[in-house]
């Protein structure tokens, strides 16, 4: 027999009963209940992947399928009868090689020698498996994978029998039978799999054609009603397995029901706190246009006594060495809460609270607004603390800081640009103003303003050009190289980029760890000068901590506000100022790093 295995790695038939397993197969023990999986899993969908063997002077001995070979065995000794329309496996196919370092060497590595089953032949061994009435634990046992895997293979399964052909013949990818599988119909996915085959689509495309108007359970609408809510109140949904979420497909119940859940959590916390009125915004922002002819009010600081501010120094000390009890975890939140402060019950009794949900943080609540007319006497024609003109501005200055880091992000500003032009989205949600428009990031007053020269700098047309010059100089951009091609283009995108999209400029300034006092420093002409005298006392006590009856923090008060405007530049600008203030290290990173509200990027403004 020897003499028929001449060349190394021949792929033979070889009968069942002349196989045995070689001492150099790496599983010699392997529970029954493992072999016998494997049989059913034979019995079934047949042999899809031959054993590996060595050549020896007494025959075929197998290094690599040793549990294939003892459940072709027990099939054997069977007599080949678990199944009526079972074909008896046998002659085995068998890849041999007589060179005993190839078998030891096959030995070693057989899961990375062995080639994996493309996943159509995968498919159909599991359906031939589901419909011998084989369970899903029972199939995820036999090929040794999770019975989620199997459950995603097994809806595949149910693909026309033309969509696994093409996937067999890798006329489509797994990703692309995968987004098939969202058809209402078999008509439906052989009409999509016609106009994909063969060409280069991308499957979430198809997903987006086959479930038009759907609305995905990861949508903060659907989080926020409940998926289960949905359905009792009557929703219909289907299953998308493979990007582990429900599509719901009724947006009008939904947005409905959203309302209705929204309306009755801003009245249950409008009455919980005491409010006068609550506004529920089915937006995941509170936009400008709602709380501009409002009045905004300031929740007042809380004050603890000496003895209040040493008892909760020594709770703290405790909490921090894990040696709280509940009642003192108690009374520390209590110290904490009052030190904290809040509004207090005349502010609730005349003001309101606008509550949205949003992406992030879901139920959200913004406190809190007055009606104009319940602003007392004279307080009407008070100065606001910061103009909108000042408003307007530092939003430029966020916007700036942010474009500043996305001039060195190629790749992500080239992603940007395919998501912008790549269709679905509304004009005021993309996220690049593209004509390309340059986007106004010059605030109205600069001082304290410093932007890259890559960023500041505007193209000017070149007008020395003559008739053919665009074309020559068109050529010597080329000759350039596509480095310094995807530079520019990256520049030219990062000066576009606007607001537009909802908690994505957000996300994006978190994700680049963009940081605005990089580019902006708190200086009086261009920020602390515009404004009020209020506001600027209490950034004094915010940054240099002090008794109010502290001779410093009062002297300040007395300033005029020009003087205070100027008192704090140098505390933004000269270090020489905290450490005559003495103000600990912590103090002073805490003013390296100070920004107003305004510059902040919560979740979902724009």
């Amino acid at each position: 027999m020897a003499k028929d295995f001449i060349s190394r790695g021949d792929l033979r038939l070889i009968p069942l009963a002349e196989l045995r397993l070689s001492p150099l197969n790496s599983r010699q023990e392997i529970a029954a209940e493992e072999v016998e999986a494997m049989a059913e899993s034979l019995a079934v969908a047949g042999l899809l992947q031959n054993l590996i063997g060595h050549l020896t002077p007494s025959g075929v001995e197998i290094v690599g399928g040793g549990t294939r070979l003892r459940a072709l065995q027990l099939l054997a000794a069977e007599g080949w009868s678990r199944h009526p329309d079972l074909i008896p496996i046998d002659p085995v196919p068998v890849k041999v090689t007589a060179d005993l370092q190839e078998a030891v060497a096959w030995a070693g590595t057989e899961n990375s020698a062995r080639s994996a089953l493309h996943p159509a032949d995968e498919v159909r061994a599991y359906a031939a498996m589901r419909e011998r009435g084989a369970s899903l634990s029972r199939i995820a046992r036999s090929f040794a994978r999770s019975e989620a895997h199997v459950e995603r293979r097994l809806k595949l399964a149910d693909l026309p029998a033309e969509a696994l052909a093409a996937l067999r013949a890798n006329e489509i990818s797994l990703e692309m039978a995968k987004a098939l599988t969202l058809a209402p119909s078999g008509a439906r996915c052989l009409e999509v799999l016609a106009s994909v085959r063969g060409r280069d689509v991308r499957p979430e495309q198809v997903r987006r054609e086959l479930t038009p108007g759907t609305v995905p359970s990861t949508d903060r609408r659907a989080i926020f009603v409940g998926l289960e809510a949905y359905l009792a109140a009557g929703g219909t949904s289907q299953c998308d397995l493979f990007a582990d979420r429900t599509l719901l497909e009724d947006e009008a119940l939904l947005d409905r029901l959203f309302a209705e859940k929204g309306a009755a959590e801003a009245e249950r916390i409008r009455a919980e706190e005491g409010w006068e009125w609550a506004t529920w915004v089915p937006e995941e922002y509170v936009s400008w246009t709602a709380t501009q002819k409002l009045v905004r009010l300031y929740a007042r600081p809380g004050k603890l006594s000496d003895g209040e501010e040493a008892e909760l120094e020594a709770l703290e000390e405790r909490e921090a060495d894990d040696a709280l009890d509940e009642a003192g975890r108690a009374r520390l939140a209590e110290l904490e809460a009052r030190r904290a402060g809040g509004f207090t019950d005349a502010q609730r009794a005349s003001a309101g609270i606008f509550v949205y949900c949003s992406s992030r943080d879901g139920l959200t609540v913004e406190r809190a607004y007055q009606q104009p007319r319940a602003v007392p006497r004279g307080a009407a024609e008070a100065a606001p603390d910061l103009p909108q003109s000042l408003i307007e501005d530092l939003r430029r200055i966020r916007l700036g800081a942010l474009q500043a880091r996305l001039m060195d992000q190629s790749e992500l500003m080239l992603d940007l640009l395919a998501f912008s032009l790549g269709g679905g989205l509304r004009p005021w949600a993309r996220p690049l103003a593209i004509s390309p428009t340059d986007q106004p990031i010059a605030p109205e007053k600069g001082d304290g303003t410093s932007y890259p020269p890559r960023l500041a700098a505007r193209l000017e047309p070149n007008t020395s050009l003559g008739p053919d010059g665009t074309a020559t100089e068109f050529e010597a951009f080329r000759a350039q190289g596509k480095k310094h091609r995807n530079q520019i283009l990256t520049e030219a995108l990062a000066r576009t980029f606007c607001t537009g999209s909802s908690g994505l400029s957000a996300a994006l300034a978190r994700q680049l760890g963009v940081e605005v006092r990089r580019i902006w420093t708190p200086t009086a002409q261009g920020f602390l000068g515009r404004c009020s005298a209020g506001y600027l006392d209490r950034l004094w006590s915010e940054l240099v901590p002090a008794p109010e009856a502290d001779p410093a923090h009062q002297s300040f008060q007395k300033l005029k506000k020009g003087e205070k405007a100027r008192r704090l530049e140098a505390l933004f600008t000269d270090p020489a100022t905290c450490e005559v203030l003495g103000l600990s290290r912590e103090g002073c990173a805490k003013i390296d790093a100070w920004v107003p509200a305004e510059l902040d990027w919560p979740e979902g403004e724009e």
